[in-house]
């Protein structure tokens, strides 16, 4: 095993080969079972001496069946820890449990460290720490960093319970915030449709993209989807526009999924309306804008779907002109973002989001919008107003416990005089409503998550409340004094 001696790692990400099949090199590489997956994680130090490991781990077939934004978020947080580790002049192999709690504190709480990070983000880069350690001991048999110290069995599986002070202590209230249907639509009309906070049209707002942005934050804040699943959808795959009924299911790809699951979830009349605006004008101005400039003649590599079945199989035109046939449920977002169809002005994106250029856009293209539409709400004036795409997940937890509250208080309403316990049962029920909406496996996860400012209301106190006409809005202003819950305030907007 040939590791670095003393020398800094340095990350670097695999390039894609293209269509070129005259390098021997990778030919030779090819020969010999070498994976060289386009984007894949591999480290070398400042001679180029691979850290042998690591890439080995990021080769494994545990992270070829992740998606490929978590091998980046892997990739990053192991990067820090093994130059962690350099700094104190220890391999990974001989880490200890002593210092994953010196990194711990060094990553959050260290005032040395001009880069703290937050109790949410080091969780996640205390899973991929404690992934990498676990397959290397079962692969290479090195000791595991941090021994179970329990065993459970759990749905079927064994689970190891951590110790609990390799986590962090807490996770900041500024590490997850909630924004209520009124708070969306304030940021929303200031940061991406360019409107005065009091709701008037600005005299000289000159909107780039305005219709494609909209319509991609009210796609997260109506379907509860995560940023890469909503961006890595194509257009066969948006709901019908024209349909009747005020929610459309769709299904989400197992590929583009979190956890490799395929999924329903529920779009909204007013979302997919303004997807299917969009696709008339924003995206169909880009297309005409890529077809002008040549840039899908020119681009490679390129997949042209000759053809696609309702179940979602493609037709695919291989390059010895023969057809291969392939499933979009199993095509991954950067897979996707190579397929064309025959338009009738030529070659156009299979894929549903596009750059002005008439390019797929990629997940992280979206973050620069948001960080834009941030900016135009500071310089607004508004107060305490900030989005993320994630944040508009959570949002939609929220929301959507309010509206499966009211639900079921209405029900209650009905039944008489029913006991307490059936009323907290009502109250579980809300929980697995949530849970169903947003895809969780675990409702643990809906309710310590993403409605954790729910658990902390009194159950007696919502239920003398009962009797009211409770509106959304009502249900949401019991959280008024969380912090972590933007709500609409009095001030804002005038």
């Amino acid at each position: 095993m040939v590791e670095s001696d003393g020398e800094t790692w340095w990350l670097h990400f695999a390039q894609d080969s293209g269509p070129g099949g005259d390098d021997n090199l990778l030919a030779r590489a090819g020969r010999q079972g070498v994976r060289l997956d386009a984007g894949r994680p591999f480290f070398l130090d400042r001679g180029g001496v691979p850290h042998d490991a690591g890439n080995r781990f990021f080769a494994s077939g545990r992270m070829r069946n992740l998606t490929a934004g978590t091998n980046r978020k892997y990739a990053f947080a192991l990067r820090t820890w093994f130059n962690f580790l350099q700094t104190r002049g220890k391999k990974w192999s001989a880490a200890s449990e002593s210092d994953l709690f010196d990194y711990r504190f060094w990553r959050t709480s260290a005032s040395e460290n001009p880069r703290r990070i937050s109790g949410a983000t080091w969780q996640c880069d205390l899973a991929a720490v404690l992934a990498f350690h676990d397959w290397a001991s079962d692969r290479l048999g090195t000791d595991r960093l941090l021994p179970a110290v329990q065993k459970q069995a759990w749905a079927g599986k064994r689970a190891a319970v951590r110790d609990p002070r390799a986590r962090a202590s807490a996770i900041r209230a500024a590490d997850v915030k909630w924004l209520s249907p009124g708070a969306f639509r304030l940021w929303r009309d200031t940061g991406i449709h360019g409107k005065e906070p009091n709701g008037a049209e600005k005299t000289r707002w000159r909107p780039r993209s305005q219709t494609r942005d909209a319509a991609f934050v009210d796609g997260l804040y109506g379907t509860g989807l995560r940023i890469q699943e909503l961006a890595s959808i194509c257009l066969t795959e948006l709901p019908t526009e024209g349909a009747a009924k005020a929610y459309a299911t769709a299904r989400l790809a197992a590929s583009c999924a979190k956890g490799g699951r395929s999924r329903r979830y529920w779009m909204g009349r007013e979302a997919l309306d303004g997807m299917w605006n969009y696709v008339q004008t924003d995206r169909a101005a880009a297309i005409r804008r890529g077809i002008e400039s040549g840039l899908y003649q020119n681009l490679t590599p390129r997949r042209i779907v000759q053809g696609i079945t309702d179940n979602g199989r493609l037709r695919i035109a291989g390059p010895d002109g023969k057809p291969v046939h392939a499933n979009l449920n199993d095509l991954s977002p950067a897979d996707r973002r190579l397929l064309f169809t025959e338009g009738p002005e030529g070659l156009e994106p299979l894929a549903l989001w596009l750059n002005e250029d008439g390019s797929p856009r990629a997940k992280g293209a979206w973050y620069k919008s948001f960080a834009l539409a941030n900016k135009r709400v500071r310089k607004a004036g508004i107060d305490r107003l900030k989005c993320h795409p994630h944040m508009l997940r959570h949002s939609f937890a929220l929301r959507w416990y309010a509206v499966g509250r009211l639900v079921w208080e209405h029900r209650r309403a009905g039944a008489g005089s029913d006991r307490m316990e059936d009323f907290r049962e009502q109250f579980g029920d809300t929980w697995s409503l949530v849970q169903t909406m947003l895809g969780h496996s675990d409702v643990n996860t809906t309710r310590n998550i993403y409605l954790e400012p729910f658990i902390g209301l009194d159950v007696e106190f919502l239920l003398a409340h009962s009797g009211d006409e409770l509106s959304q809005d009502g249900v949401l202003a019991f959280l008024r004094s969380d912090p972590r819950v933007r709500l609409l305030d009095p001030g804002d907007g005038k």
